[in-house]
C-alpha cells in the first residue's frame, strides 16, 4: 500500500511536467511557423519589388511608374517602422488576448480539414466586410488628409509600398483582422496561420503592379488590376481587399 501511495503522489507531477513540455513544444512550433510565413512574405515582397523594375518584366506592368514622389529613405523608414509596429501589435495581442483568437494547442492537434476551411473562409470574409467600411471611411476628406493619404501618396504602388501606411491605419487594419478572428473563433492554430498567410500575401500581391501570363496567377492578376484601378483611376472604387462582391453589393465596383 505504501508503494502504491507513493506512486500516486509522483505520477501527477510527472504528468503535469509532460503536459507543460508539450504545450511549450507546440507553442514554439506555432511561432516558428509564423516566422516562416513572415520570411516568405519578405521574399515575395522583395521579388515583386525587383520584378516591377526589371526590364524583363516591363511588358507585364499594369502601369509604368513616373518619377518617384517619395524618397527611397523615407519609404524604407516608413516600411521598417510599420513592420516593427505590426510585430509589436501581434506580440501584445498574443500575450493578452491569445485565448480569444486561438484555441488551446492541446485540443487542436488534429483538426478536420472542413473545419479549417470554414474557419479560414469565415474569418477572411468577415474581415474583408469590415475592412470595406474601414477603407471607405478612410476616404472621408479628414481621414484621407491625415491618415489614408499617406498610402495614396504613392500613385504607382509596388509590393514594397503595401505597408507604406500611416501607423493608425496599420493598427486599424490589423485590429480588424484580429477582431474578425475573435468573433469567428477562437480558431485552430492551423486556421490562424492560414488566415495570417493569406491576408499578408494578398496585401503584397494587390500592390504588385504586375499582371503575369501564367494561369496560376489569374486570381493574383485580378486582385492587382482591381486595386490598381483604386490607386490610379477611381479612388472611390474597389475598397474591398479580397472579395469583390462587397464592392458589387454596395455599388463601388469598377
Amino acid at each position: 500500500m505504501g508503494e502504491v501511495g507513493q506512486f500516486v503522489q509522483i505520477d501527477p507531477i510527472i504528468h503535469i511536467g509532460l503536459i507543460k513540455q508539450e504545450v511549450i513544444k507546440m507553442t514554439t512550433g506555432f511561432f516558428i511557423a509564423l516566422a516562416c510565413i513572415l520570411v516568405f512574405d519578405g521574399v515575395v515582397m522583395a521579388f515583386f519589388a525587383w520584378a516591377v523594375q526589371a526590364p524583363r518584366f516591363a511588358r507585364y506592368r499594369i502601369r509604368t511608374p513616373d518619377r518617384q514622389r517619395i524618397s527611397t529613405v523615407r519609404k524604407a523608414v516608413n516600411i521598417g517602422l510599420n513592420g516593427v509596429l505590426a510585430l509589436s501589435f501581434f506580440a501584445f495581442v498574443f500575450t493578452y488576448f491569445g485565448g480569444s483568437l486561438i484555441v488551446d494547442q492541446h485540443l487542436s492537434v488534429a483538426v478536420p480539414g472542413v473545419l479549417v476551411f470554414g474557419e479560414v473562409l469565415a474569418a477572411l470574409m468577415l474581415y474583408d466586410f469590415m475592412y470595406y467600411f474601414l477603407h471607405r471611411g478612410m476616404h472621408h476628406p479628414m481621414f484621407m488628409k491625415h491618415v489614408h493619404g499617406v498610402h495614396h501618396y504613392v500613385r504607382f504602388p509596388t509590393s514594397a509600398e503595401s505597408i507604406f501606411l500611416h501607423p493608425v491605419e496599420n493598427l486599424a487594419g490589423l485590429g480588424l483582422l484580429c477582431l474578425a478572428i475573435a468573433i469567428v473563433g477562437p480558431i485552430s492554430p492551423v486556421s490562424f496561420l492560414l488566415v495570417f498567410f493569406i491576408h499578408h500575401v494578398v496585401n503584397i500581391l494587390v500592390h504588385s503592379n504586375l499582371v503575369l501570363p501564367h494561369p496560376v496567377f489569374k486570381l493574383f492578376n485580378f486582385w492587382a488590376l482591381k486595386h490598381d484601378i483604386h490607386h490610379g483611376k477611381h479612388l472611390n472604387r474597389n475598397y474591398a481587399s479580397i472579395f469583390p462582391f462587397w464592392d458589387q453589393m454596395f455599388g463601388t465596383d469598377a
